[in-house]
């Protein structure tokens, strides 16, 4: 027993005491730390708190006021800084909301300027707000017809005032559209989106903070969220979609203006495109003369324009998804064949045309398409007439890509276009003069 006795007189040695003091030391701080890091996380704010300075928000991109670009696009009020080229840096912005401003199914036939009446897709983070159901919409295009004509939240005097039609209708815009966010609209084309823009202007909202960023047609990036089909039909159970449930809302009586304010105009910048050369050319020989392929004189149309009827009567149906299948793969072979005239660096000339379902023009009013039509048929020399949904498949598009749009190739290269967001060239479009002049300073007219 006498071994296994502890001497408590035994003296420890000093280095032993040495180290267990440090050890104790670093214990301590250690605790300290410990405890610093928690009093600091209880103390700083936490990602919901009022203060409004979460990472997120200090890492947003600033944003650049809105500036209307120029050309055929400006006169929609489509954004020159923030449109279909780069919204997706924008996105998922905690100061922001995005609307849509489509129907889900639009009795305007919007496949006639190479669009889509069905809401086929949109871009992800964006919720549909349909315009026709807030105010009557007109001023379509002829081709498109008539939008929906039922029951809308404001209607519009003749002096082109809002007039709310039920006791909500104010209250239903400024939830759907809050004048404390940016608001980022877009629909098709750019139209719907425009006309929102200056609707919610004239009632007030601050237009330095609303961005019409154009159209989902012309939408390549990487938040394409497409609505699936079921039975031939679009499923719309998974869009978010604001519906306007008129029967549970109150009728206004008698006519009430909403702040009715002139809107001031947003600047439109200049945009033109870069000088194109001095260049003057021949076509190459199938471009002058009699040629058989064209479906009218002077134009050799690459066009869907044989299935449109099909196209109208079947959208929704089996049969219809069918055809667009088919109608995809013929302007899969069309924009190829675009692509072997480049490859074969042949000279040509082209009108990309906002309607898939291209033919020759009848209508008497100055447009870009009438005025080659006019200047090819009296001049006998021949261009390529193709839509959206073709063109897509060129090479072109990846160097012009709005419509409408006449493209001069020389040689397989672009020599000059018509931009579709130059002020500059928006004469080109009114004037049969000016786009005669502008088109013979670059192309021989005869061979």
């Amino acid at each position: 027993m006498e071994n296994n006795e502890i001497n408590n007189n035994v003296e420890v040695p000093k280095d032993i005491k040495k180290n267990n003091k440090k050890g104790l030391i670093i214990i301590i701080a250690a605790i300290i730390l410990i405890i610093g890091g928690v009093l600091l996380i209880l103390l700083l704010p936490g990602k919901d708190s009022g203060a409004g300075n979460t990472e997120k928000d200090e890492k947003l991109k600033p944003l650049p006021l809105p500036e209307v670009t120029g050309g055929e696009r400006g006169q929609l009020g489509i954004d020159k800084n923030i449109n279909e080229s780069n919204i997706d840096e924008y996105l998922n912005r905690s100061d922001s909301v995005y609307r849509d401003m489509r129907m889900l199914d639009d009795p305007a036939q919007y496949e006639n300027i190479g669009g889509d009446r069905f809401l086929s897709g949109y871009v992800k983070g964006f919720e549909i707000v349909s315009l026709p159901y807030l105010i009557p919409v007109e001023g379509l295009p002829e081709v498109v017809g008539n939008t929906y004509s039922g029951k809308t939240l404001f209607s519009v005097d003749e002096n082109g005032n809002y007039i709310p039609n039920y006791e909500e209708s104010l209250s239903i815009i400024e939830e759907l559209f809050p004048k404390d966010k940016v608001i980022f609209l877009m629909c098709g084309g750019g139209g719907y989106a425009g006309m929102t823009k200056a609707f919610l202007v004239s009632l007030g909202w601050d237009e330095t903070k609303i961005y019409n960023i154009g159209g989902y047609w012309y939408y390549d990036g990487e938040n394409d969220v497409k609505v699936p089909k079921v039975n031939g039909e679009y499923d719309f159970s998974g869009v978010p979609y604001h519906e306007i449930k008129f029967d549970e809302l109150k009728e206004k009586e008698g006519d009430v203006i909403v702040s009715p304010q002139t809107p001031t105009p947003t600047p439109t910048a200049t945009v033109t495109q870069e000088p194109t050369s001095n260049v003057k050319i021949y076509l190459d020989d199938k471009y002058y003369g009699s040629y058989e392929g064209g479906i009218d004189k002077g134009i050799e149309s690459l066009s869907l324009f044989s299935y449109k009827d099909r196209y109208t009567a079947l959208a929704g149906t089996d049969e219809g998804v069918e055809l667009e299948k088919e109608i995809d793969n013929v302007a899969a072979e069309y924009g190829n064949k675009i692509n072997q005239m480049l490859d074969n660096k042949e000279s040509f000339v082209i009108l990309v045309n906002a309607s898939d379902f291209c033919a020759s023009y009848t209508s008497d009013s100055v447009t870009l398409e009438t005025n080659i039509i006019e200047l090819a048929r009296e001049n006998n020399f021949y261009f390529y007439n193709i839509g959206l949904k073709i063109y897509k498949n060129t090479r072109l598009y990846q160097q012009v890509k709005y419509a409408p749009s006449v493209i001069i190739i020389n040689k397989g290269e672009i020599l000059a276009y018509t931009d579709a967001e130059s002020d500059a060239d928006l004469k080109l479009s009114k004037s049969r003069e000016e786009f005669n002049n502008w088109f013979t300073s670059h192309v021989y007219l005869n061979k």
